[in-house]
C-alpha cells in the first residue's frame, strides 16, 4: 500500500518540526499554506466525515485557531513557536485518534483519495523548500537548459509488463522502449518505437533480480543508452504520461542537468533502508556496510530522496555522466539496494540537481498505473 494516513501526517509532522528545529527552514520559506490545508484536512470537517460523525463547535473551530497562531508566529519570525505549534497540533491529533472507538478507527483506516492527495502534496512541497535551501550550497556552475536540442522520452519493457501509450505526446521528441525481445527490435507500438537492450555484465541471478537490474541499468545509464540525444526523459514502465512533458522539464529544471521527484514515502536514505530489520545474508550485510560507510564520510540523513520513475538528463553534462557512472557502481555493490543512492551522489561530488514540488501519484503530467487512489490498492 502506498499510504497508511495517520502514520503518514505523523511522520510528515516530524519532518518540518526535525527541519525547524536544524534551522533548514526560516520564515520566508515557512509553508504556512500548505501545513494549514494539512490541518484543515486531518483535523477539520474532511476528518470527521471519515469517521461517519460531526464535529462541534470547538473542533469545527480548531483548525481557524492553528491557523491564525502560525501565521502570526511567521510574521514575528519566531520558528521555535512555529515547532511548538506542530508539535501540539501532533500531540492533539494523535490523541483525537486514540480516543476513536473501533468502528471509526475502522473508517479512519480506510485511505481515501483526497487524504492522500493532499498529504502527499504538502510532503512533496515541504521537500521541494529544504531541497531549495540545501542548494544554495551549489551556486558556482555553470547553467544548463532541460528540453532544448534533440530529446527521446525513453522506458523500458520486461517480462510480462505492458507498456502504456502517452496521453499527451511531443511530436519533437522520440519515444522509446527498451526491450530484450529481439521480435519486437525496430518495430512501433503507438508511438514507442522498441530498440535493442543493452546489458551490464552483471544481471543477476534470480529472474526477479535480473529484470530489477536491467530496469535500473536502463534508467540510470541513459548517456550510454542514448549518445544521439541532447537530453532525455526516462518514464518508468508503470507510469503513463498525461502532460506536456517538455513543459514539464521546463517549468522545474531550473537550470539544473538532473531533474526528478521527491520520494513520496521517505526523506532518509538511512530509514529508507530499514537497517535495523534487515536480515543477515550477504546482500544485506553489504548494504549495512554501505550505510556505515557514508556515515563515516559524513552524509547527513535527512537528506532528501529523489522518485527515479522520472529522471529527465542533459547528455551533454559531462559531470553528469561520470556521476551516473559512479551511482551504478554503488548500485553493482549493492545489487537489489538502487533507487536512493543518487542523493548520496550529489551529495559527495556537490552536484547540484532539480526536484519539482509535485505528488508523483497526482500532478499534471504523469500518472502511477499500478495504484488506485480511491482504494489504495495495488492494481
Amino acid at each position: 500500500m502506498i499510504i497508511r494516513v495517520d502514520d503518514k501526517v505523523v511522520n510528515l509532522v516530524e519532518k518540518i518540526c526535525r527541519a525547524l528545529k536544524d534551522g533548514k527552514i526560516q520564515a520566508d520559506a515557512f509553508p504556512t499554506e500548505e501545513i494549514t490545508d494539512l490541518i484543515e484536512c486531518t483535523l477539520g470537517e474532511s476528518f470527521w466525515k471519515c469517521i461517519g460523525s460531526r464535529q462541534n463547535y470547538g473542533f469545527a473551530n480548531m483548525p481557524d485557531v492553528y491557523k491564525e497562531c502560525l501565521v502570526k508566529a511567521v510574521e514575528r519570525k519566531d520558528m521555535e513557536e512555529c515547532e511548538h505549534l506542530l508539535r501540539l497540533f501532533e500531540c492533539t491529533y494523535q490523541a483525537f485518534y486514540t480516543a476513536l472507538n473501533e468502528e471509526e478507527k475502522m473508517f479512519r483506516e480506510r485511505p481515501y483519495r483526497q487524504m492522500i492527495i493532499d498529504l502527499g502534496t504538502v510532503n512533496s512541497q515541504i521537500q521541494y523548500r529544504l531541497h531549495k535551501e540545501r542548494q544554495k550550497a551549489f551556486t558556482d556552475r555553470k547553467e544548463r537548459v532541460l528540453g532544448e536540442g534533440r530529446g527521446a522520452v525513453y522506458t523500458c519493457l520486461l517480462g510480462e509488463k505492458a507498456l502504456s501509450q502517452p496521453k499527451e505526446i511531443n511530436r519533437q521528441m522520440d519515444y522509446l522502449c527498451f526491450t530484450e525481445d529481439e521480435d519486437k527490435w525496430g518495430k512501433q507500438n503507438g508511438v514507442w518505437k522498441y530498440c535493442k537492450m543493452e546489458k551490464p555484465e552483471k544481471i543477476g541471478e534470480t529472474e526477479e533480480e535480473k529484470v530489477l537490474i536491467l530496469e535500473n541499468w536502463c534508467k540510470i545509464m541513459a548517456h550510454k543508452l542514448l549518445k544521439d540525444y541532447d537530453y532525455s526523459i526516462w518514464v518508468a514502465p508503470n507510469l503513463t504520461i498525461v502532460g506536456d512533458v517538455s513543459r514539464f522539464c521546463k517549468v522545474y529544471g531550473d537550470g539544473k542537468s538532473f531533474l526528478s521527484f521527491p520520494s513520496p514515502m521517505e526523506d532518509c536514505i538511512y530509514e529508507d533502508m530499514s537497517i535495523t530489520q534487515m536480515s543477515t545474508d550477504d546482500l544485506n550485510i553489504m548494504i549495512r556496510k554501505m550505510m556505515l560507510q557514508y556515515r563515516k564520510e559524513g552524509y547527513p540523513e535527512h537528506n532528501g530522496l529523489i522518485d527515479g520513475r522520472v529522471i529527465v538528463r542533459n547528455h551533454k553534462d559531462e559531470e553528469l555522466c561520470r556521476i551516473m557512472e559512479e551511482w551504478w557502481k554503488e548500485v553493482e555493490k549493492g545489487r537489489l539496494f538502487i533507487g536512493n543512492v543518487f542523493n548520496y551522489m550529489s551529495w559527495k561530488y556537490k552536484f547540484p540537481f532539480s526536484i519539482c514540488n509535485l505528488f508523483i501519484y497526482e500532478n499534471p503530467y504523469f500518472r502511477v498505473n499500478d495504484i488506485d487512489l480511491d482504494t489504495n490498492e495495488e492494481l
